[in-house]
């Protein structure tokens, strides 16, 4: 094993570690890589760079822009209140029309501004008619993602495939290319949800809740004693009364932090961490006796102005990573953070130590004032959260939405009939918004992900080390021996796809591509076969990850929203998982001749 390969191994084993544990965010994670194995000398400074450069990352930046002009003229906002009515058709109607307008959208359009709009819709819609929200989210975001399998343009994974295929000297995906397969594999998975999804799909919210906002789920806060007259002794058990309130901990003034018990004679200045739903914390904070603990100097707002929200924070959000007390939410928004539901462990020493992840929902008390601050920061599709609280659309700019529409329908349509390579045409789109005072610059540096940016140059960059180093040839010669004893294409793609949506479900999908793809371009040239049907296996099990909460962001966002358990995503994804593969396995093959 060469010096070369030694590095690769490390850093790539040190990348998965890293996006695994979320210690730090993905772009810092990726960015190091490059660093690393440019220093090494593994690649050049000209490879590492070039993945700022790639048409895959130009597209990516371009279409979410595109995408951002499509979402600023409110039509999907303004759609989906009509498409949810369908609701009270029954559970089979609902899937077959998300799959219908979700899916087919979410074959042009990124798909995190279209489930983020649903979210609170659904969130509303579903308890009107008795149902729980999370009979519907996990749909939401599965077929979401069901209809980015259809186009080249409907993930960025898909763009990284054929961009890394350009790269490596072979032809990138057509527009359509991905349709024939992927349109089989979003109506099997429609029908997958109705037929099994209707049983496993997990009620979340009893419907004796379903009446009180998020009234079954549970929120920590922090609450300290205040002031009060010494005549008025009161326990741990006399001032927690309040059902669905429990008391996970006490730190008496001056002390480490103990168990609370009933008995404990509550004194000036003590804190306990609290749990319960979130209505019951606002209220048990407004008596004399306690207040939110580290408010000082936070503002106080008149009752009548006083609201409520619910915020999801999205993958892309700055918050990410920071501890819950050096999140300033009352400069920013003019609002305090009272409780949180946290997607990571359970027990804390101290509430305020808690990393923020995404998928948290924290419960603000704001003002009118801090609500508007909030709605407004929520206009772009890369937004640090999105509110629970459904917005109404009442009309839409009709001049806009035509003229957006018609540039992306021209920037498809050049790139589908071969008169302007994608990424070309996607950056003529974003030029011709401009001019036509759509979008300014400024809306285009802020709607770009700039995460996902950096992830794109940073796989990039894993994978010309592993061919560079000559890793991705050694694993290659393992996996053909294997393939040239037991089976033949059938087998390879199972192989290929198998590995990749194992790896997508642990691991950010773009890593997991950027590792596979150099393996296939090694087995294919092995056996002088045509790399696109092992290229476009990648794509495919890259873009469907439904077997748990991180392999996906959308995933991510509905985790909290939805009140759903890791295993509930084990239960249906796991299943929708092998289906796929095996469809996959057997019709790539057929539909994609070696």
């Amino acid at each position: 094993m060469t010096y070369d390969m030694i590095i690769t191994i490390a850093v790539i084993t040190l990348t998965i570690f890293l996006f695994v544990k979320e210690y730090f965010s993905i772009d810092l994670v990726a960015l190091s890589a490059i660093v690393i194995l440019v220093s090494t000398g593994v690649i050049t400074v000209e490879d590492g760079l070039n993945g700022f450069s790639n048409e895959a990352t130009l597209t990516v930046m371009a279409m979410f822009i595109l995408s951002h002009a499509l979402v600023k003229t409110k039509v999907i906002e303004y759609l989906a209140p009509f498409v949810v009515k369908l609701l009270n058709k029954g559970y089979a109607t609902s899937v077959v029309s998300f799959a219908s307008f979700i899916g087919g959208t979410s074959a042009f359009v990124n798909n995190t501004p279209i489930v983020a709009t649903f979210i609170p819709i659904i969130n509303s819609a579903s308890r009107k008619i008795g149902e729980s929200p999370s009979r519907f989210l996990m749909v939401l975001s599965f077929v979401s993602i069901f209809g980015g399998c259809c186009t080249l343009i409907g993930t960025s994974t898909n763009l990284l495939v054929s961009g890394m295929a350009v790269q490596e000297g072979y032809e990138g995906f057509t527009m359509f290319q991905m349709a024939p397969l992927g349109v089989i594999l979003l109506v099997a998975g429609t029908v997958y949800l109705i037929v099994v999804g209707n049983k496993l799909i997990p009620d979340r919210i009893s419907k004796n809740h379903l009446n009180e906002q998020e009234g079954a789920k549970q929120y920590l806060a922090e609450v300290k004693m205040t002031a009060k007259s010494e005549d008025e002794k009161k326990s741990v058990e006399s001032l927690f009364s309040s059902d669905g309130i429990s008391v996970r901990a006490l730190k008496p003034k001056g002390k480490s932090k103990t168990e609370a018990k009933s008995d404990h004679q509550i004194m000036n200045d003590d804190v306990f961490l609290i749990e319960g739903d979130f209505k019951k914390i606002h209220q048990l904070v407004k008596n004399d006796f306690l207040k939110l603990a580290d408010t000082e100097g936070q503002s106080e707002f008149p009752e009548e102005q006083t609201r409520l929200m619910e915020i999801v924070l999205l993958p892309n959000s700055e918050l990410i990573g920071k501890k819950l007390s050096k999140v300033n939410f009352l400069d920013h928004y003019n609002s305090s953070i009272i409780a949180i539901r946290h997607r990571g462990k359970k027990k804390f020493d101290d509430l305020k130590d808690i990393r923020l992840k995404s998928g948290d929902v924290l419960v603000l008390l704001t003002n009118e004032k801090g609500y508007e601050l909030i709605q407004a920061d929520q206009e772009f599709q890369n937004a640090p959260f999105i509110s629970l609280r459904e917005k109404f659309v009442d009309k839409i700019n009709r001049g806009k939405l035509l003229m957006v529409s018609a540039v992306i329908v021209s920037v498809i349509a050049l790139a589908s009939f071969g008169i302007m390579p994608i990424v070309v045409a996607s950056l003529a789109g974003v030029v011709v918004l401009n001019l036509l005072g759509i979008i300014t610059m400024t809306d285009a540096y802020r709607s770009i992900d700039w995460k996902v940016i950096f992830m794109l140059a940073g796989s990039l960059c894993l994978g010309k080390a592993m061919i560079s180093s000559g890793l991705a040839n050694a694993l290659g010669d393992g996996l053909l021996m294997l393939v040239s004893t037991y089976g033949g294409p059938i087998l390879m793609v199972s192989m290929f796809y198998l590995l990749t949506s194992l790896l997508t479900e642990t691991m950010s999908n773009h890593a997991s591509v950027a590792l596979m793809v150099p393996i296939a371009i090694s087995v294919a040239s092995s056996m002088e076969l045509n790399p696109t049907p092992l290229m476009l296996t990648i794509a495919f099990a890259g873009s469907a990850s439904f077997m748990t909460p991180i392999g996906y962001q959308t995933n991510t966002m509905i985790y909290s929203a939805g009140n759903y358990r890791f295993s509930d995503f084990i239960k249906v994804g796991g299943g929708l998982n092998l289906l796929f593969w095996i469809l996959s396995s057997f019709l790539i093959p057929l539909i994609y001749p070696f």
